[in-house]
């Protein structure tokens, strides 16, 4: 389909969630947009629609060999549970990258882990890293494998990992980290 089509159904798209909110915020919409928006599954169901609504370029390539991704997220000296997540501490700045590609679903302040951001990955995860120091995304933007989603400076980081909707205990967390960020 011609990416000029794409365009405008993406802005109609906006436009029905904007609208959609100015309703709700007014008593005149029962739904609640800004929850459908923001979970992910509710992603996962557009993401779905949209890819067969418009088809998806098929990308004939072969991964011959994989390279580590965000190896530096084992690098912390210390863990502690905080808010639903875990307070990794580390003792040298680090990037925080992508390790699949994915969508990046919010960035902001949040009272608990300051600096935020989030990004839903392909297999139904949603990790969100806090307490980072800069982040230079902004929410519904794509992300490929290995790209630089925030920096993190010494001190401790917050991580939340969701699969299926389900939150990742500790063991369950760090086992996650292990397979996805090494070969």
């Amino acid at each position: 389909m011609n990416k000029k089509w794409k365009w405008i159904a993406a802005i109609v798209l906006c436009g029905v969630v904007i609208l959609g909110t100015q309703l709700q915020e007014r008593g005149q919409l029962a739904v609640d947009v800004k929850k459908i928006v923001y979970s992910s599954e509710d992603l996962t169901v557009m993401r779905n629609l949209l890819q067969e609504v418009f088809g998806q370029e098929s990308d004939e390539t072969i991964t011959v060999s994989t390279e580590n991704v965000n190896s530096e997220l084992l690098s912390f000296v210390s863990v502690k549970p905080y808010d639903q997540g875990y307070l990794l501490t580390f003792e040298e700045a680090i990037p925080i990258l992508a390790i699949e590609n994915g969508l990046v679903v919010y960035t902001g302040h949040d009272k608990n882990t300051g600096k935020t951001i989030s990004v839903f990955y392909e297999g139904d995860t949603t990790v969100t890293y806090g307490n980072v120091d800069s982040f230079s995304l902004l929410p519904y933007t794509s992300i490929e494998r290995g790209g630089t989603l925030a920096n993190k400076e010494p001190g401790d980081l917050y991580i939340k990992i969701e699969e299926g909707g389900k939150v990742l205990n500790l063991e369950e967390t760090l086992e996650w980290m292990k397979e996805h960020t090494q070969s």
